[in-house]
């Protein structure tokens, strides 16, 4: 009996052994895992490093940040760049902790031979790869293996995830997402620990670390603070109205002390600048003091005859407390609680012209989250995803399972997520971790499902291969498909065109280190950056917003309606770029040349190939028609640019029709005969008399390649010369038609464009020259011309026979660049902005001047730049349009001084009077109404000011 037991329990034994496969499928799960996710984010590292060929970069965006980055390798946080914004540069700002964890990857790998440069192009494909793995961990801890598993295969070959980690574009979303997903794996690693051990403590700490990481490596990281806030609360509601107490009570206790330390580390680390996102932070506090507040009252409301008998009841408490915190919270903090939604929105005309700020649509969705072209499956497999995890905690909250916190932050992420992505498409890359996430635990359901089925180990093993098998082509797929797009886009060697590149090396060699050069404003990082063109640009990607309206202004007029005072920005140089037709419709709205109901729907250039032009002779006379959609139209005019004919039409279309060799252009009829299409394609034609003369006379061609022309600022410039000859004025020079000053007793008529800027108090001198200087005289003092109405000067002079000749302007104008950080009582503040109204101090600053200067004025210039909005200020009112304007105020004097070539260490006692702006402004309100102006933004900036010798023309 003993013996037949015995053998009875052996063949028991024997029979229930594991099965070869499924020890294989154990030791997979424990060991295979893991080295397969290391080998994707292996892949997902080559993948993304593969456009670190790059001749420069791929993200405009990223020319900026390196800049930033090079200088926080010798100050970790950066506090100052000279080039944007001139003549002030900027006070630094946003994710400086950015730069500085660039910075120390710098370090690390310089001693293994990685340049500056190197190194940099390394960041983003690593941050990448470290994604990949915190992903895993994170999907891992808050469902399962095959949950992280998944979402790193997913997010590994992710197209939506790849643009913004990939060599070549170093923003702050992605090291923003790879600590963010590390600092939620370890925060739960420190929730599911029991007992307060070195473990806990362990986890804790590193959740406090990756935090404040998170937090230093983009400004937008308010949404992963808000993410923690939003699951702090609603964990703390749910296991409330559900009566869980205890549970409640021990989240309470472990949560909020560490997460309320997160935010007051991370609100201390702003004064050092590494975090830029103080004001969010101490909102954060002032909620998370409120949730206190609240968890006070559930905690101990019963003791105050609360009643908490049933779920109605807990929950009307929660309901009414919280009705009372938004209304509170909304009176104190008022529209600022929206802030950052409405930085997300297209809230005025400017975000109206940038694409990535628009909706986001179902075809953006499709091709964002696609395995090859536009699926949408990981999108689709995110969905089916949630709504798992979704019932997951409703069961968990009817088994009083305690680990429900895991589906209420999966939960609120991906709403979070997804309501973000709703908003802009902009926001598709932080979608993509959520969404790359909950496809994952779909997936990884699927394979909980057939683990937890009650067959044979054996069965369940081939069931979890079987689904392998099944999902495994997703990444695969979306692994070749995105290895292509990684090889096209290696193959580009970098975004920046060879034309700009040769333009930007010409500005490099050619121009003066204090030069500055203006373009559209996608451009300006470019010409800032020491790889590129390493000069001052007076807008660019994220700095003086302001001034892309002047620019569009300049842009998108003609005459003095396009005229603005380039001079109080020092600009030396225009870049103008053929390629911009395709933007000009943001261009000419902005610059209030049309409606916004034109720039929805009429196109502002047409391209038109040779043979859709049709010269037709009718009745004697040439006319020409335009072949679209077999079609013929007429154009209001045709300017023939291969023979210089001029062809009247009779306006078929509203547009005017450019025939060059090959090609035809169509120029919408307002912006036609613009100063960005006469400079742009270097056309001659004058609407009004002499306003060709008068814009290529200020704006000389000094460089072209290609498509893009360089062009000399000159704020007063002559552009027409008569000569008093028998009785009457003959012309004998203009901007175009080269001629020579006649010698001896002469009497001549100056026509002098001031580029808006009036000449005043001028002094007019005349300079001969045969080598040396032969001739100096004095022609007129005191000389005054408005730029709005100009009129000729009159001069009587002899004219010596010599080489060469000049007419200077002599008057006052600004002479010198910030080249380091204004500091106002010790503090470093804004340079565009030093002092508000009524405020004084003692001012510090670093100013380069390119030569000496013996009697310069140091002060302070109160400007405003504002639009008005003559049909009303509904931006989505297809009559809206702007008119942008730029005016100085007042110069407030400070000092006196004399100062040498390169830097200069000033100190000045500086002081603004009260209502620097309020009366300008109220003479704004009374002249075009108050709910027509809009004040865009006012300055306060050091400039300096003393007698300037402008050479207006030279020639023999």
């Amino acid at each position: 009996m003993v013996s037949t037991d015995s053998k009875k329990k052996k063949k028991k034994k024997k029979g229930d052994g594991i099965s070869p496969m499924s020890k294989y499928y154990t030791k997979f799960k424990t060991y295979g895992i893991p080295i397969s996710v290391l080998l994707l984010a292996y892949l997902g590292f080559r993948l993304r490093d593969m456009t670190s060929n790059y001749k420069t970069f791929f993200d405009p965006d990223t020319f900026f940040h390196y800049e930033m980055y090079k200088i926080a390798i010798h100050d970790w946080i950066p506090k100052y760049f000279a080039y944007a914004n001139p003549p002030t540069g900027i006070k630094a700002g946003g994710y400086l902790g950015l730069y500085t964890m660039e910075a120390i990857f710098y370090k690390i790998l310089h001693p293994l031979g990685y340049s500056v440069l190197g190194a940099y192009k390394l960041w983003p494909p690593f941050i990448g790869a470290l994604t990949i793995i915190a992903i895993y961990l994170l999907g891992r801890k808050l469902h399962s293996d095959w949950a992280g598993f998944w979402a790193a295969a997913f997010i590994a070959f992710s197209s939506a995830n790849y643009f913004k980690t990939m060599s070549g574009n170093n923003r702050g979303e992605g090291p923003f997402m790879a600590f963010f997903f590390l600092a939620v794996f370890f925060l739960m690693a420190y929730l599911d620990e029991k007992e307060l051990n070195w473990k806990k403590i362990s986890w804790g700490i590193l959740y406090l670390l990756s935090s404040i990481l998170f937090m230093a490596a983009w400004t937008g990281s308010i949404f992963g603070v808000s993410i923690l806030l939003a699951f702090t609360g609603a964990n703390v509601v749910i296991l409330f109205v559900y009566g869980k107490m205890e549970e409640l009570k021990r989240f309470i206790r472990e949560f909020y002390p560490i997460y309320g330390l997160s935010l007051i580390i991370g609100l201390a680390l702003t004064t050092t600048g590494f975090i830029n996102i103080k004001s969010f932070l101490v909102f954060s506090l002032e909620v998370f003091a409120g949730l206190s507040i609240l968890a006070i009252v559930m905690l101990y409301g019963q003791q105050l005859k609360l009643n908490y008998s049933d779920k109605k009841h807990r929950f009307g408490v929660v309901a009414i407390i919280s009705i009372i915190g938004v209304v509170a919270a909304y009176l104190y903090f008022g529209q600022d609680l929206l802030k950052f939604i409405g930085q997300a929105s297209q809230s005025n005309p400017l975000y109206q012209t940038v694409a990535e700020l628009a909706k986001t649509t179902w075809a953006n969705v499709k091709a964002a989250f696609s395995v090859r072209g536009d699926d949408g499956i990981m999108f689709l497999l995110s969905l089916l995803g949630f709504a798992i995890v979704f019932l997951r905690f409703l069961r968990k909250l009817m088994h009083n399972d305690l680990t429900g916190y895991k589906e209420v932050f999966l939960v609120t992420y991906y709403v979070a997520s997804i309501y973000l992505l709703y908003l802009a498409v902009r926001f598709t890359f932080q979608a993509s971790g959520a969404i790359m996430l909950l496809a994952g635990v779909g997936v990884g359901e699927f394979f909980l499902f057939v683990e937890n089925m009650k067959e044979k180990t054996s069965t369940k093993t081939l069931y979890a291969l079987l689904l392998i098998l099944l999902f495994i082509p997703l990444p695969i797929a979306s692994g070749q498909y995105l290895n292509n797009y990684a090889k096209s886009y290696s193959r580009m060697g970098g975004t920046v065109p060879n034309d700009w590149i040769n333009a930007l090396e010409w500005l490099n060699k050619n121009t003066n280190p204090l030069d500055s050069a203006t373009s559209w404003w996608d451009y300006g990082y470019w010409i800032e950056s020491s790889l590129l063109g390493h000069r001052r640009s007076a807008t660019d990607g994220g700095h003086a917003y302001d001034r892309r309206y002047l620019v569009a202004d300049f842009f998108s007029h003609y005459g003095t309606k396009a005229e603005q005072d380039f001079e109080a920005w020092e600009l030396n140089y225009m870049i103008v770029w053929q390629s911009d037709i395709g933007k000009f419709n943001a261009i000419s709205y902005l610059g209030g040349a049309i409606t916004y109901g034109e720039y929805r729907t009429h196109p502002m250039f047409l391209t038109v190939p040779g043979d859709s032009i049709k010269f037709v002779n009718e009745s004697g006379k040439t006319v020409v028609y335009v072949i679209m959609n077999r079609q013929a139209y007429q154009p209001e005019m045709t300017i023939d640019m291969t023979n210089g004919k001029i062809i009247h039409g009779r306006g078929d279309i509203p547009y005017v029709l450019y025939i060059f060799n090959g090609y035809g252009l169509l120029a919408y009829k307002k912006i036609a005969f613009s100063d960005f299409v006469r400079l742009a394609f270097h056309i001659r034609y004058s609407v009004e008399p002499l306003d060709a003369e008068k814009l290529f006379a200020n704006f000389h061609l000094v460089y072209a390649s290609g498509g893009v022309s360089i062009y000399k600022f000159k704020p007063f410039a002559i552009y027409w010369i008569d000569q008093y000859k028998n009785g009457t004025w003959v012309p004998i020079y203009n901007t175009f038609v080269k001629g020579k000053l006649p010698t001896g007793d002469q009497k001549l008529r100056l026509w002098i464009s001031a580029f808006g800027r009036d000449i005043k108090d001028a002094t007019l001198i005349f300079e001969a020259y045969n080598g040396t200087k032969l001739v100096k005289k004095v022609l007129a003092e005191n000389l005054n011309i408005n730029h709005l109405n100009e009129t000729p000067v009159e001069i009587s002079l002899f004219i010596p026979n010599a080489t060469s000749y000049k007419f200077i302007l002599v008057q006052k104008g600004p002479v010198g660049v910030l080249d380091g950080p204004v500091y106002v009582n010790g503090k470093d503040v804004d340079p565009s902005y030093v002092l508000g109204e009524g405020q004084s101090g003692t001012m510090k600053l670093t100013a380069a001047f390119r030569k000496d200067y013996s009697n310069v004025e140091l002060a302070l210039r109160a400007s405003v730049v504002y639009y008005v909005t003559p049909n009303g200020n509904d931006i989505y009112n297809k009559n809206f349009y702007l008119e942008p304007h730029q005016d100085i105020i007042t110069y407030i004097p400070m000092k006196s001084l004399s100062v040498k070539a390169g830097d200069n260490q000033i100190t000045a006692e500086a002081s603004v009077p009260n209502g620097v702006f309020e009366k300008f402004i109220q003479s704004l309100y009374d002249k075009y109404g108050k709910d027509k102006v809009v004040i865009y933004r006012k300055r306060i900036e050091p400039v300096f000011i003393t007698e300037k010798q402008y050479v207006i023309w030279e020639g023999s």
